[in-house]
């Protein structure tokens, strides 16, 4: 008997609620996404949450503890995404495991496919003035990653709603300046969210030791996400 769509899709959600902590959504992408990817259409998105304990440590700036959880949450996603690529691959159809930190435009500063982007389609949460996933568990003390495929998924509702509401704690936090202040919406240009290029030169002349990978300082100062007092 023919496998149906909606059983591959259950099949893949069993593999998801194997990992502890794992956020998922399904996504229709195929009006966003780039000619290289116009033959997957579908995403699915997966975060995993960072330490909050870690996390909290990093209100004045980033140390190696948190670079370390950086690392290590970005590879467990790359491990994940990867096992989901090859569940789709043995069921014949097309797949794309995107790595969850991994930039492929150096004048642009961005990677190969937005995650983000998939993630807010896919009802995980919605984007802030820090240009951030901010979900509604977690806040944005999450890493996710990205699975393009040609399964047309049953895709998730949206979470319809920017909680930032008037706070400016990440723009007023921010050591490089960078955060403009504006509410996202998808029509809106990241420019008008961040000045990517400000953040990464601070990341890189103030963070050297981290490669100007991580500051995380925005993430650490978030409401969403941090444990109530």
């Amino acid at each position: 008997m023919q496998t149906t769509d909606l059983e591959i899709q259950n099949d893949i959600i069993k593999i998801i609620d194997t990992f502890e902590n794992l956020l998922y959504g399904f996504a229709y992408i195929g009006d966003i996404s780039s000619c290289k990817f116009k033959n997957t259409p579908y995403a699915i998105t997966i975060g995993l949450p960072l330490s909050p304990t870690i996390v909290d440590e990093i209100i004045t700036g980033p140390n190696q503890v948190y670079y370390d959880e950086y690392c290590n949450v970005n590879d467990k996603l790359d491990l994940i995404t990867q096992q989901l690529k090859n569940e789709i691959d043995k069921k014949g159809y097309l797949a794309y495991a995107i790595p969850s930190s991994k930039r492929t435009d150096f004048v642009n500063i961005k990677g190969e496919f937005p995650h983000k982007a998939a993630a807010v389609r896919g009802g995980l949460g919605w984007i802030g003035k820090s240009s951030l996933l901010i979900t509604r568990k977690y806040g944005p003390r999450i890493r996710i990653s990205t699975v393009l495929t040609d399964i047309p998924f049953q895709t998730n509702d949206l979470v319809g709603t920017n909680y930032c509401g008037t706070c400016k704690k990440c723009v007023g936090a921010c050591p490089a300046g960078a955060i403009v202040g504006n509410l996202w919406d998808e029509s809106l240009p990241r420019e008008k969210l961040i000045d990517v290029r400000k953040c990464d030169l601070w990341k890189i002349n103030n963070y050297s030791q981290f490669h100007g990978h991580v500051c995380g300082i925005c993430v650490a100062v978030c409401p969403h996400g941090r444990k109530k007092a």
